[in-house]
């Protein structure tokens, strides 16, 4: 019997959207709104020109960044649009940032350990 391919669900907060608290989902994810919380998401994750992130950490396996985010990220590869403002620690395989994007903070990235959280001394 064939095995039909599961669609991808997707999450989507719309710009008049606020999230207090902590937000995981499975698939992809777009916010154009507000999230003052954790962000985890089993897939990727889009931050649109119109949202933002403000949290402890936010994770999933692709982040793409055009509105602004406020968190120690944790993914594969992660892209900052020229639009895009992160501030915060940033730990990812491949790194993409378009020129204007604002990033203030520290980054590792290239590295298969980079995904890997730091040991406590």
């Amino acid at each position: 019997m064939f095995r039909r391919k599961e669609a991808q669900a997707l999450t989507y907060l719309g710009p008049d959207t606020e999230v207090l608290g902590d937000l995981k989902a499975k698939g992809q994810v777009r916010i154009d709104g507000r999230v003052q919380g954790s962000v985890l998401v089993e897939g990727e994750l889009e931050v649109g020109p119109t949202g933002r992130v403000e949290g402890p950490k936010v994770e999933a396996k692709a982040v793409h960044i055009h509105g602004e985010v406020r968190a120690d990220l944790v993914a594969e590869r992660v892209s900052l649009a020229k639009t895009a403002r992160f501030a915060g620690t940033l730990r990812a395989q491949a790194l993409d940032v378009e020129a204007g994007a604002v990033f203030v903070g520290q980054s590792v990235a290239g590295e298969h350990k980079a995904l890997e959280a730091p040991k406590e001394a």
